[in-house]
């Protein structure tokens, strides 16, 4: 069926809407460390700890950041860090552009697999999806490169299987090459991937063996995957040495997948609790988003009854290609899920996020077949267009549903603060650091420096305090630093959380012994007040009682 041209508009008009949607108040909450850790590929340093970093021409080039994570999005991010700083709009708008991206591909994809009705309803469902939304604009997993990867694959593969174009197979074996460079966490979608191919279409894949077509691919494969391979080929498969321990929190997990469905699983970790009147909305467009938001501490979607309905009507679809194709849907999702749990730390929010959109599709694809089969039993033309009403009523709820939660977890924000981790207080502490200009920047823990080495464009001379192996902490290190009267120091302010508060703990019972003063130059607050990080400097009992100024 040809894809009417208002069809098309109003797909466009859908992506134009999530840029839109995602693009606003792009700086709350406050960045966070993970989703700024790609900063270490893009500016590399000798003295950075990553996985492996090559040297050319004398110059370092990151390859992989962790042993399961490449440095694809620092290679990306490059040249817009070095025109654009001081902000979280260059970190949070390409992010945004690369989720986009992956929803064109799941409408093409959908197209394909299903009609252009099938792929309008999928690509509205995801694009208005609360966690769709907040995990492609904050990145934090990451999960935006993988999420893209995976459908232009899928895209790619499927058209070859239609056409037969051996261009299409190599570009698809290639985009999932690379999706395993980014991150190896990729190897649960591709092996599920693999598996639900042969459970639900064993006669295809394997009629696909033949001629030309395997080698293609694996050939796109391994040349998107390359710097993963030779990583592991020069270190003995040390990515999976280093995943290879298991735990049993499996109904932890599995509530985990319930949350991510109800699009709750984020309350909390991006926002702080709702405690007290929210702060007054910044502008006309969070005023009405403030209207629009319930007031109470969740605000569900409706993707986990859609689901439920669509697997209702699974059943009562014929065993067609279409019934066959929601059957993939559902063995591929429920495949990439089994492998997650099982995993060290694997179940994680960023990991779940992964399993998105398929379960936009599974149920766009459902309700579609649910019309679709009625209407062989509806003669009345005024039937059948009751039918198609329903149904687009039905997406509009479930629309609805979500944007009403995407309102909530905006007022939140905008209203509380960001969470844990996720200060708006981490844009003043960049500032006040570039205003004091001092030799050296110490920080005293974990969870600060990417952000300030991001906004600041790495001119900040910042160093993360080494993390502490065990309960204590070698305080050599440290009085090298005290050495420098030009040196400032940052920590989180008492009563935030800190990741390793032994380290500030260590700093300052050595700099006691030694005689130094620790003077608090300054306390850096969260919009609601609330002191986030403390700036200190250290100068011994007979100096001025001033902070190193900038040098004459």
């Amino acid at each position: 069926m040809r894809t009417p041209v208002w069809a098309r508009v109003l797909v466009a008009a859908v992506l134009a809407a999530f840029l839109g949607l995602g693009a606003l108040w792009i700086n709350r909450p406050g960045l966070q460390y993970d989703e700024t850790l790609y900063v270490l590929a893009s500016y590399p340093r000798d003295d950075t700890p990553i996985a492996y970093t090559m040297h050319i021409r004398g110059q370092p080039v990151a390859l992989m950041l962790i042993s399961y994570l490449g440095a694809l999005k620092g290679w990306l991010w490059v040249p817009i860090q070095r025109l654009w700083t001081g902000s979280a709009a260059p970190v949070r708008l390409p992010a945004l552009m690369l989720g986009a991206a992956g929803l064109g591909f799941l409408y093409l994809l959908a197209r394909r697999a299903f009609n252009w009705q099938t792929a309008l309803a999928a690509t509205a469902l995801a694009a208005s999806d609360p966690i769709y939304l907040f995990t492609t604009r904050l990145d934090w997993g990451p999960v935006v490169l993988q999420r893209l990867c995976l459908l232009a694959g899928c895209f790619a593969l499927l058209r070859w299987y239609q056409k037969r174009r051996l261009a299409d197979l190599g570009l698809g074996g290639f985009a999932l090459g690379v999706g395993v460079f980014d991150k190896a966490t990729f190897l649960w979608l591709l092996a599920a991937l693999a598996a639900a191919s042969a459970i639900v279409f064993p006669r295809q894949v394997w009629q696909s063996r033949r001629g030309k077509a395997p080698a293609l691919a694996v050939a796109g494969f391994l040349l998107g995957a390359s710097p993963f391979l030779y990583y592991n080929w020069k270190w003995r498969g040390e990515t999976f040495r280093q995943q290879a321990a298991r735990t049993e929190q499996y109904a932890e997990k599995l509530r985990g997948v319930q949350y991510l469905l109800q699009g709750t699983v984020i309350i909390g970790w991006l926002s702080r609790d709702m405690e007290g009147p929210p702060l007054d909305p910044p502008d006309r467009l969070a005023r009405l988003a403030y209207a629009f938001a319930p007031r109470q501490p969740f605000a569900e979607t409706l993707l986990l009854p859609a689901i439920l309905l669509a697997l209702l009507i699974l059943p009562a679809l014929p065993f067609s290609a279409w019934g066959r194709a929601m059957l993939w849907l559902l063995a591929f999702w429920l495949l990439a899920l089994a492998q997650m749990l099982p995993v060290r730390s694997g179940g994680a929010v960023h990991h779940l996020a992964l399993l998105l959109p398929w379960p936009h599709l599974f149920v766009a694809a459902g309700l579609v077949g649910a019309r679709e089969g009625l209407l062989v039993w509806l003669e009345r033309p005024k039937w059948r267009r009751l039918l198609a009403a329903l149904l687009w009523i039905a997406m509009l709820a479930l629309v609805g549903a979500n944007l009403r939660a995407v309102a909530h977890h905006y007022y939140r924000i905008l209203g509380y603060g960001g969470g844990i981790g996720w200060s708006e207080a981490i844009y003043g502490l960049e500032r006040s650091l570039q205003r004091a200009r001092p030799e050296k920047i110490l920080l005293l823990d974990w969870g600060i420096s990417t952000q300030v080495r991001v906004l600041s464009g790495d001119r900040l001379p910042v160093t993360e305090a080494a993390q502490p192996q065990g309960a204590s902490y070698q305080g050599g290190y440290l009085e090298s630093w005290l050495r420098n009267p030009r040196a400032l120091y940052v920590k989180h302010a008492a009563g935030e959380p800190a990741a390793f508060p032994q380290i500030a703990e260590a700093f300052r019972k050595l700099a006691t012994q030694l005689g130094y003063i620790i003077e608090v130059v300054e306390v850096i607050r969260d919009p609601r007040g609330r002191p986030i990080f403390e700036i200190l400097a250290a100068r011994p009992p007979t100096a001025p009682a001033t902070p190193p100024g900038p040098s004459p």
